[in-house]
Parts: structure tokens; C-alpha cells; sequence
């Protein structure tokens, strides 16, 4: 579950230092550039509340493993996508994927966890989290410069993977 919250958090820095490439590449403004990742931030924040509820009432894991597989789905489409809308539309979605895998990632850990742990247990999600706004200009920047902007969304789908498959054996 932790490289759920890290994959997330990372997505929301990863393309920052992209934008240029992107905008060269898509043949697009600074401006529209700048909407692949205002989509996502944006319906991120947006669903993140409704993501909570749908964990509350459908299940949490269950709910992760759905926001999980929307995420690396649309992960793989924004990396082919030929025009910035479609790329802009593709990130938003990624953005329904991440307010769904969120908040069943908090519930989830709370939920196994016994009371003395939570503490630590919520430390330890935020720090993911920092860690991963923090090596998303990183490693973004270093897979656009030796090869390209579009390896930042296909690195997600073995990571997804991962977490999925952990998250559906030890949860």
C-alpha cells in the first residue's frame, strides 16, 4: 500500500520538469502544457472525499484495487497519447484512480493495524508521501532527459502492479 501512496504523491512532481518536452513534443502552449498536471491535481482534489466514502461503503480494499487498476490503466494511455487533450484527459483520470486509492490506503492501514501503531502507522504514510513529491522532479526529470517524458507514466504500471499484488496477498 506504501507504493500506492508513493506512486500518487510522485505523480503530482514527476512531470513538472516535463513540461517543456511535453510541449515541444505535443506541439502545444505553455499553458495547455501546464493542464496535464492541473488535471490531475485538480480531480484529485476534487474526489478525494467522495474516493473515502466509496471505501467506506463498498470496501477498502476492494476500492484499492479499483483505483489502482484505473490509475495504471490511464498511466498506459497518457504514455501513448498523440495530442495534449487526450494526454490532459488521461492524467485526469489518473486523477480518479489516485483519489480512490488514497484515502482506502489511509482506512486500510488504520483498520489492521492495533490502536498503538496507528501513530506510527500514519507517520509512516505521510513520509511515503514526502518521499515521493520529493523524487518526482528527480526522477522525471532524469527518464525525460535519457529517453523521454512518456517513460514517467509507463514506470507507473510495473509499480501498480506490485503494490496490487502485495496489497492483495498480505491485506
Amino acid at each position: 500500500m506504501g507504493l500506492g501512496v508513493f506512486l500518487i504523491a510522485n505523480d503530482f512532481t514527476a512531470l513538472s520538469v516535463a513540461i517543456p518536452r511535453i510541449e515541444s513534443d505535443l506541439h502545444t502552449s505553455l499553458n495547455r502544457a501546464q493542464w496535464v498536471i492541473n488535471g490531475y491535481a485538480l480531480v484529485f482534489g476534487v474526489l478525494i472525499v467522495t474516493g473515502g466514502r466509496l471505501a467506506d461503503m463498498f470496501g477498502r480494499k476492494r476500492m484499492f484495487m479499483i483505483g489502482a487498476t484505473i490509475f495504471g490503466a490511464f498511466s498506459l494511455l497518457a504514455g501513448l497519447m498523440p495530442t495534449a487533450d487526450l494526454l490532459i484527459a488521461c492524467r485526469a483520470l489518473m486523477g480518479v484512480g489516485g483519489a480512490i486509492v488514497w484515502p482506502a490506503v489511509l482506512g486500510l492501514t488504520y483498520m489492521i493495524l492495533p490502536a498503538s501503531k496507528k501513530g506510527l502507522a500514519g507517520g509512516l504514510i505521510l513520509g511515503v508521501a514526502g518521499l515521493g513529491n520529493a523524487v518526482g522532479p528527480l526522477l522525471g526529470g532524469w527518464l525525460t532527459d535519457v529517453s523521454t517524458w512518456r517513460l514517467v507514466f509507463f514506470i507507473n504500471l510495473p509499480i501498480t502492479a506490485l503494490a496490487m499484488i502485495v496489497t492483495a496477498r498480505e491485506v
